[in-house]
């Protein structure tokens, strides 16, 4: 019974809606049906993006072998699939994701590259050590390609190590050297940073490596290091510091002579080379005894007077004592002093970056009213020797020119970028009216078919539901009437006229008129005013 009801309601307010579609007018109808319309296109998109599954990344930095392999296994599992990363990483849907890694790992996918510490475990018992050390390389190689290949932005990459043959009867050993050679992704560049851990990875993971001897290429070949560091990073540190001291000086000048009449530039040359240098310095100071003193003393004793006598030696001189008195002596003393001096060892280090010189250009609008205008160059030489700390003896220079500038760039980039503005304003004003005028069209849809609804709304009684009234109840009413109020004798009312039936219809027909116009106030007034446009016509 409650199931019948409900659908002779349903029933009943399709009828409704349609009867009161039909005395819509053309407008209402077409908002009706876009409205309509819209509702049910944005159900099926939205049907349309819950049904599409959430895909998820399965294997990436995939080989080209690899990612054909299971591509072509994932056509056959009737898997739906898409590539990114240029067919690097496969995406499947969520929900399949688990499964689908462990058909792949079942089917051996991706196979093994030989590479890596893998290749260990093949070597047999009858292998020779150069073949060990030569597998050994290998295994460094692979470790160090896919340690670098994790970096953001690195496709591929390859390493080569140069590993001299240790010997014993050498002083000198030939250094260990390194080439890597990189697949950049599309788009996507390395900074000096990642090529600095590029060479820092490969000298920490060989043995004895100097990160010096690592040089790194990319797929272009473009050399990216060769020293240990980034070939554009002495530029870069160069370029930055002539931005700096540019601005620097520049926004000095224009606190002078006003903003925009002023034009700077600094061109500086920095040494980059690692330099030590060790000196020694000797002084002697003052009032001290020379630096070496030596005294030797002798001392003879005996008869005075004492010829010297005996047997002439080899050369004539007559040996002592030969035949002399033995009454005499002789001694000896010698002393030799070493005197301190002062020692100075210096050990000086330089820096890589070291200003060996630099150029500054200025140049003044001399068409600028006030300061700019009536600037003289050599006090402005004088301010920019300051400002800038230049050194004749280093070699630096300063150029100062008074010119008139050419505004007409500026002014069409001031328009340019005004109208830019403007039209970014219009696009936004456009975007909120497109926006309100939506706003307000769905709400007066929606009025207009509440008003519609309400206008139609008709409250039915059913006359079987009625109690019928007894004649004992009227009866008991004109009793309490007649107590509430005198009885007022009704006059006798007289026989009516006939009636002429033309006025009747007119009259029945201005009731039908009244009740229309009650009912459908819009749609006469409609009516109306097209019988008066159609008379001025």
């Amino acid at each position: 019974m409650a199931k019948a009801k409900g659908s002779a309601a349903i029933v009943e307010n399709a009828k409704n809606f349609v009867s009161g579609f039909r005395t819509f007018s053309t407008g209402q109808k077409a908002v009706v049906i876009a409205v309509v319309v819209a509702l049910l296109g944005g159900a099926v998109l939205f049907s349309r993006w819950a049904s599409t599954p959430s895909y998820t990344p399965m294997f990436s930095n995939l080989s080209g072998a690899d990612a054909n392999a299971m591509v072509e296994k994932l056509d056959a599992d009737g898997v739906p699939y898409q590539l990114a990363d240029n067919g690097a990483t496969i995406l499947v849907p969520a929900d399949v994701v688990d499964s689908e890694r462990l058909a792949m790992s079942g089917a051996g996918l991706p196979a093994d590259t030989g590479s890596g510490y893998t290749l260990l475990t093949e070597q047999k018992v009858t292998t020779s050590e150069f073949m060990q050390q030569k597998t050994y390389q290998k295994v460094l190689q692979g470790e160090l390609e896919s340690t670098i290949e994790s970096i953001d932005g690195v496709e591929s990459a390859v390493v080569n190590l140069a590993i001299p043959q240790k010997d014993v009867f050498l002083d000198e050993q030939d250094p260990t050297t390194a080439s890597v050679l990189v697949k950049l992704r599309p788009g996507k560049e390395l900074s000096n940073d990642q090529v600095t851990s590029i060479v820092n990875l490969v000298s920490g993971g060989v043995e004895g490596m100097d990160p010096a001897n690592v040089s790194v290429v990319d797929d272009k070949g473009n050399t990216l290091s060769t020293d240990g560091s980034g070939s554009s990073a002495q530029q870069e540190k160069t370029s930055d510091y002539n931005a700096s001291a540019s601005a620097d000086l520049q926004t000095f000048l224009e606190s002078v002579y006003g903003k925009g009449n002023v034009k700077a530039t600094v061109k500086a040359t920095l040494n980059y080379d690692d330099k030590t240098e060790s000196s020694t310095t000797y002084s002697q100071p003052q009032e001290i005894d020379p630096l070496a003193e030596a005294k030797t003393e002798e001392t003879y004793e005996g008869t005075t007077g004492a010829a010297a006598t005996g047997v002439l030696g080899p050369d004539n001189i007559a040996v002592p004592g030969g035949d002399a008195e033995n009454g005499g002596g002789y001694a000896k003393k010698s002393e030799t002093n070493n005197n301190a001096i002062n020692k100075i060892d210096t050990v000086t280090k330089q820096a890589p970056g070291k200003l060996e010189k630099q150029t500054v250009s200025v140049v003044v609008n001399a068409g600028a009213k006030g300061a700019a205008g009536a600037a003289d160059v050599n006090q402005i030489t004088q301010i920019v020797n300051q400002a800038a700390g230049i050194d004749a003896t280093r070699g630096d220079s300063v150029s100062v020119v008074k010119t008139a500038f050419d505004d007409t760039a500026a002014a069409e980039a001031a328009a340019a970028l005004a109208a830019a503005d403007e039209a970014d304003q219009q696009t936004t004003l456009i975007g909120y009216a497109k926006t309100a005028a939506l706003g307000l069209l769905v709400l007066i849809m929606l009025v207009v078919i509440l008003v519609a609804f309400r206008r139609r709304k008709v409250e039915t009684v059913d006359v079987l539901d009625v109690e019928p009234l007894q004649l004992g109840d009227i009866t008991g009413l004109d009793e309490e009437l007649k107590e509430i109020a005198p009885v007022v004798e009704r006059p006798v009312a007289l026989e009516a006229a006939p009636v002429d039936p033309a006025l009747e219809a007119a009259a029945a027909r201005r009731t039908e008129v009244v009740e229309l116009v009650s009912r459908q106030p819009e749609e006469v007034a409609e009516l109306l005013r097209g019988w008066l446009a159609d008379r001025r016509s």
